[in-house]
């Protein structure tokens, strides 16, 4: 009962604290020292733990902690794995009572931290995780901790990443595997460098036609950015 009610006062002062920047169900819940930019939506049941670009989503069940870009797009149940186990030389076994004092078993034979269990991308921060701008990732992609996903990314569903992924690219598997890039290399580089997603809301709102045609916003802006 003690839970409930704690995640209904927190829940309560989440909503009144970002309500003027983010959408999202009674459901959710956020890290208290989490961050967002605006235009953002938390969908039923998801965790958030971090800081959240403009424009950016996290959907069903989703569960992520780190620092995402803008106008990126998370789908159904994707998950961020940050915790990791000894499971090679010179460790003899991968159970935490032998190098662990946060007694996950109940208790501990050792009193002394001897092993990272941690995968963070950023310490100062505490991120597991980075995230990109404008990255689509599909329903039940896992992400491992110390893991940072470029600018443009797309992530099949079902994908578990394991290592960084490159700018533009499309990844999918188990373990995830590069597939292709989404444009060509001359593209790419005028995206990275142009950076439609830090032009502010109208910029965007006059050009909405050009966000949909590749072609007529890299001919238009070329060199002139």
């Amino acid at each position: 009962m003690f839970r409930f009610f704690k995640r209904v006062i927190m829940f309560i002062h989440s909503k009144v604290k970002h309500r003027k920047l983010v959408i999202f169900s009674y459901s959710v819940s956020i890290g208290t020292q989490s961050t967002f930019e605006g235009m953002n939506k938390l969908y039923p049941n998801a965790h958030f733990s971090g800081n959240l670009g403009f424009g950016s989503y996290i959907g069903n069940r989703s569960d992520i902690t780190g620092k995402v870009g803008r106008y990126t797009s998370i789908g159904t149940d994707v998950k961020v794995i940050w915790g990791t186990h000894p499971y090679t030389y010179p460790y003899a076994t991968t159970s935490p009572a032998f190098f662990s004092i946060k007694k996950q078993n109940g208790a501990s034979f050792t009193n002394i931290q001897r092993f990272e269990e941690s995968l963070l991308v950023d310490k100062q921060n505490n991120y597991p995780v980075k995230i990109g701008n404008d990255c689509w990732i599909g329903e039940r992609v896992m992400i491992v901790g110390g893991v940072e996903i470029g600018d443009g990314v797309m992530i099949l569903a079902g994908a578990v990443v394991t290592k960084d992924v490159p700018a533009y690219s499309i990844v999918g598997g188990v373990p995830a595997k590069f597939l292709k890039y989404r444009y060509t290399k001359e593209t790419i580089k005028f995206l990275l460098e142009f950076e439609w997603w830090n032009r502010d809301s109208a910029w965007l709102k006059v050009n909405v036609g050009l966000m949909n045609d590749i072609h007529s916003l890299e001919s238009k802006y070329t060199n002139k950015s």
